[in-house]
């Protein structure tokens, strides 16, 4: 088990590398229900639950994700893990988990994610 998650519900392990003035828009990690991609991509699996994101190494300046529902920026320290519930206690999608990988302004930023489902990944 891994963070009392058995592995098998989670997708590959995804890495992300930002050059300086790259960003990521706000976006969820859920896929919305009734949205054009949510067929698609949880026909199988099942929605995203869970997400874990690790900081690989600190950045000069800039970088941060920020979670502008709940007022938080979090600094790419090398190792810090960031994980978050992609769903609300009543099972819904949780619109406070909308983020944005802020632009690097100085150096490079590399993350590691990886995303849960609620049934194994095929």
């Amino acid at each position: 088990m891994e963070m009392g998650i058995n592995p098998a519900f989670g997708e590959p392990l995804q890495g992300q590398r930002y050059a300086p003035g790259q960003e990521f828009k706000a976006h969820t990690d859920y896929f919305e229900p009734g949205g054009a991609d949510f067929d698609q991509f949880c026909a199988v699996s099942g929605q995203r639950t869970w997400t874990f994101m690790v900081y690989l190494n600190p950045v000069s300046a800039g970088g941060g994700t920020l979670f502008g529902e709940l007022g938080r920026t979090f600094l790419p320290e090398q190792g810090t893990l960031l994980a978050w519930n992609n769903r609300t206690a009543q099972g819904h999608v949780n619109p406070a988990t909308l983020h944005q990988g802020l632009p690097v302004r100085r150096g490079i930023k590399y993350v590691i994610t990886r995303w849960y489902r609620e049934r194994p990944w095929a």
